[in-house]
């Protein structure tokens, strides 16, 4: 093997780590999404069951108590764009998305 085989193979191998390192990152952010859709698909079901007053997170670690009256949730459709869902509309858009989030963490 001469020294040109071996630089062109370490070439190589550092592209290979840089590619893994990138296909890293991409799982990690799409698991982190498959995260939040999955507590947001929580909320949204817990918002249709009813019940009493529940606590709200408001950042930094704080939470009020709540109750809610709502037949509409704000959600985003893509685009930057959001609409007034009902529950089951915005269940049904956050259950697909964690379909094809779960699709892209698979594949």
């Amino acid at each position: 093997m001469s020294r040109q085989d071996v630089q062109r193979l370490l070439e190589e191998y550092q592209l290979i780590g840089e590619l893994l390192s990138s296909l890293q990152a991409q799982h990690t952010t799409v698991a982190e999404l498959l995260d939040e859709l999955t507590t947001a698909l929580d909320g949204v079901r817990l918002l249709k069951s009813g019940g009493d007053g529940r606590l709200v997170h408001i950042g930094a670690g704080l939470f009020v108590s709540g109750a809610f009256d709502t037949r509409e949730i704000l959600t985003p459709i893509g685009a930057g764009y959001h609409a007034f869902l009902d529950l089951d509309n915005a269940e049904r858009i956050l259950q697909e998305r964690i379909e094809e989030y779960s699709r892209l963490k698979t594949s």
